[in-house]
């Protein structure tokens, strides 16, 4: 394109103008350059003489490295003494077919310049020793194992790896993971970040990761005996509570209603919780409304009937069955019909017993739940994290009137919607050592042995129930289906708070529970007991037997420590400090406790 003709359309030029300024004497009495410079201007015929248009000033940029690199003959980037400041190298070059000439002042700063680049560049130089050297000193502290690079951390985990060995534990709600699912835990694979689904990741380098977590989803269904055209799943929360809420934030808007078993009768507080003076301390309660439904005071059980009665008046959008401290089973197709009526999903959070689900000895809920959720870490004996399963594909054609599923639509739509709930809405990348951890524990859960340990935990479960109701005790729906018992002590005199500080004195963990009255009032009067934990240490029923025994005897020295010292929580725990019955009580446990392997610890 020529740029020096004018478009016969347009009526505009472009031109160059060639601006030379007065030339004054430098104090050796010589010319200075002539500020020459070159000017841009374009031209109209049509230009309105009152407004001209402006000159843009140009700026000839040249390469001073290079020249200096590469001097005319004769002249030199150093002043050898015989060229004054002022001197001038002289340039000609044509821009448009016009010939044109640029003075440039020789001094020192562009050679200077050029000479810093260069030392600049051979700062960089440096030998292959020193480079080494480098090496060395990043590998020295990067490759330290943990007792080298951090004995304060590493000490305290020895003392709670000792806790662990020497003690009883018997939160329903712990387990043991095997040494497999430790490494795939303590393992490379916490490096990746890998936001996204798998084929659909934000970050590259994750075709391994995608390898793993479908590999994950793919035992997850197989686990449960789950149909891929029927349901999904996501692996991806980081616990129960996390899965909980990405279902609520892709299925509701803020506000809309939920219903799940009050705190109090044992339900999870991620299903909605309130203290009695008001306050909300879930978040399903805070951005939800939640109204709980309860148990039969007397009987322990959940009372379907006021259930049914309160979902009709309610009219939540998601119903929720699965608890944190219910020993029985859940009629599930009762559920199915009371969330069919009000026009609710029915969500299942079968945290507790997914083990005994997966190992079906316990009523499964996907035939009649729309959404299950879980933790993977109780009874699942797998990693800590949080799983979700949605219904996908057709809708049965006969499944009541579903308000809350809207358009009418005849296929579930759950799986776009909880996804993109998980991540991007609620979480960032997902944790791929648990992914990988989580798949390793799945491949287990689908064999016949660990099928043979959920019947051992039913088992120890019966026997530890057996043992305590045999010695008088009271449990609340007098017995278990399940792997935990709730053991009311108000019949003793003592709450859940003081008989749980007991038994953490001797060595024994277990959680205080709410127990309710026949008056319905609220009391932390008994203790919650779970079987898994000590079962994968390797007890048997003849084990828990014992344990019973350490329980009862626990049950005396708290009774005649609040005796002796009173009720006042001050005086009952000064009461605990150097009592020779707790010494003793602790030695009988931590001999017992020491005679079982602890799965993952090295022999």
């Amino acid at each position: 394109m020529d740029l020096t003709q004018p478009s016969g359309n347009s009526g505009l030029s472009l031109g160059f103008l060639s601006h030379v300024s007065a030339a004054p004497l430098n104090e050796n009495g010589g010319s200075k350059i002539a500020d020459d410079s070159i000017s841009f201007q374009i031209e109209s015929r049509v230009q309105d003489p009152s407004h001209p248009r402006p000159c843009i000033p140009l700026q000839l940029l040249d390469q001073q490295t290079e020249n200096c690199n590469n001097p005319p003959e004769n002249n030199s980037c150093e002043n050898d003494g015989r060229e004054d400041d002022g001197e001038k190298y002289v340039e000609e070059f044509r821009i448009l077919g016009h010939s044109m000439t640029l003075k440039r002042r020789r001094d020192s700063d562009s050679c200077s310049s050029a000479t810093m680049s260069s030392s600049s560049f051979k700062a960089f130089k440096v030998s292959s020793n020193e480079m080494e050297l480098r090496r060395n000193a990043v590998r020295a502290w990067g490759n330290q194992g943990l007792q080298s690079a951090d004995p304060d951390i590493f000490n305290i985990m020895e003392k709670e790896k000792q806790r662990q060995f020497k003690g009883i534990e018997l939160i329903a709600s712990e387990n043991f993971v095997c040494k497999a699912v430790m490494e795939a835990l303590g393992s490379h694979l916490t490096n990746k970040y890998s936001e996204g689904m798998p084929g659909a990741r934000y970050y590259g380098g994750n075709q391994y990761i995608d390898e793993i977590e479908t590999l994950c989803r793919e035992r997850a269904l197989a686990a449960f005996g789950l149909d891929f055209e029927s349901w999904g799943v996501n692996v991806q929360p980081y616990s129960c509570t996390s899965a909980n809420f990405a279902v609520y934030t892709g299925l509701l808007l803020p506000g809309d209603r939920i219903m799940g078993l009050d705190t109090p009768s044992g339900g999870n507080t991620s299903h909605g919780c309130y203290l009695p003076n008001g306050r909300k301390v879930s978040g399903a309660s805070i951005f939800f409304e939640s109204l709980p439904y309860k148990v039969n005071p007397q009987t322990g059980y959940v009372d379907y009937d006021k259930l049914e009665e309160r979902a009709l008046d309610f009219r939540p959008k998601i119903l929720i069955c699965g608890a944190s401290s219910y020993p029985r089973e859940w009629d599930y197709a009762r559920f199915r019909q009371i969330a069919d009526k009000c026009g609710a999903y029915l969500l299942c959070d079968m945290a507790q017993i997914s083990g005994l689900i997966a190992a079906k000895e316990c009523a499964s809920p996907f035939e009649y739940c729309d959404i299950v959720t879980s933790t993977t870490h109780k009874s699942l004996r797998g990693p800590r994290g949080g799983i979700v399963f949605y219904r996908k594909g057709p809708k049965p054609k006969k499944r009541g009137i579903l308000l809350s599923q809207g358009d009418g639509s005849d296929k579930y739509d759950f799986e776009e919607k909880i996804n993109f709930a998980v991540f991007p809405a609620l979480q960032g990348g997902p944790h791929n050592n648990h992914i990988a951890a989580l798949a390793v524990a799945l491949k287990q859960v689908a064999t016949p042995e660990y099928k043979t340990y959920m019947q051992q935990v039913k088992k120890n479960a019966q026997a530890l129930a057996s043992a305590l109701l045999r010695r008088n005790c009271k449990l609340v729906t007098g017995g278990t289906d399940n792997h935990l018992l709730l053991w009311d002590l108000r019949n003793f005199g003592l709450t859940g708070k003081k008989f749980e500080k007991v038994c953490e004195f001797c060595h024994i963990t277990l959680n205080k529970v709410t127990i309710f009255d026949d008056n319905g009032n609220i009391t932390p009067g008994g203790v919650r007991i779970g079987t898994p934990a000590m079962t994968s240490r390797g007890c048997l029923e003849a084990d828990f037997e014992m344990i019973a025994e350490f329980l009862l005897r626990a049950v005396q020295i708290a009774s005649s420590v609040q005796i002796e010292h009173g009720k006042p929580p001050k005086s009952f725990l000064k009461g605990l400090e150097n009592n020779k019955d707790i010494l003793e009580l602790r030695a009988r446990v931590e001999s017992l406790a020491s005679q079982f392997a602890m799965p993952g610890f090295d022999e």
